[in-house]
């Protein structure tokens, strides 16, 4: 065979392709869709586990909820208790804490009542020989005070003066008292004392 033959035999062997145009085929347009309801998919009814999905969400939310507000719970009931509480019952007055002690020493003449009033770091002090000096120095008179007026106070600490005398005595000497706010009942309690 020679290369002419060869050349005819191969394209004898393969037939002419032609190529014919496409018919057009019409397009469809795609069904309206209609809108799911609450964001769910027709999918998700199908797909498995979705409801303890749920029911995570919401436990999650509830707890989340519950700690919220006993957190808020414990703030108010901590506020209630260290706050309003205390500023609501808090009665002494360094007035109150000089009346009180003059009324124990010079009226009652107790030496340990009269003591409750003084602060801690005059709390040790003995008052029963300066109840016994008075009780022999009046005889059948007693001791007598007025004007008991705070004169001073910043934080934590007043001075308080009072008007003491004997009765039918001379005039009046005027004391001064220092006094200092403690923690406990009497707040104000008495840690000096200056006769004038």
């Amino acid at each position: 065979m020679s290369s002419d033959t060869a050349a005819q035999s191969s394209d004898a062997a393969e037939p002419v392709r032609t190529i014919e145009p496409a018919a057009q085929v019409p397009r469809q347009e795609p069904a309206p869709r209609r809108p799911e309801p609450l964001g769910l998919r027709p999918s998700d009814f199908d797909r498995p586990g979705r409801h303890e999905d749920q029911t995570g969400l919401l436990w999650t939310v509830v707890t989340a909820v519950a700690a919220v507000l006993f957190c808020a719970a414990l703030v108010f009931g901590a506020t209630r208790l260290f706050i309003a509480d205390t500023a609501g019952t808090v009665t002494d007055t360094p007035e109150r804490t000089v009346s009180a002690f003059l009324g124990a020493l010079l009226g009652e003449r107790d030496a340990e009542a009269a003591a409750a009033w003084l602060c801690t770091d005059k709390a040790d002090r003995d008052l029963s020989e300066a109840v016994a000096a008075m009780s022999a120095a009046d005889g059948d008179r007693g001791f007598e005070w007025t004007d008991v007026t705070e004169t001073n106070r910043s934080v934590g600490a007043a001075t308080v003066t009072a008007e003491i005398g004997i009765d039918g005595g001379a005039s009046p000497a005027t004391w001064e008292f220092s006094l200092v706010a403690e923690e406990g009942d009497p707040q104000w309690l008495i840690c000096g004392i200056t006769a004038g």
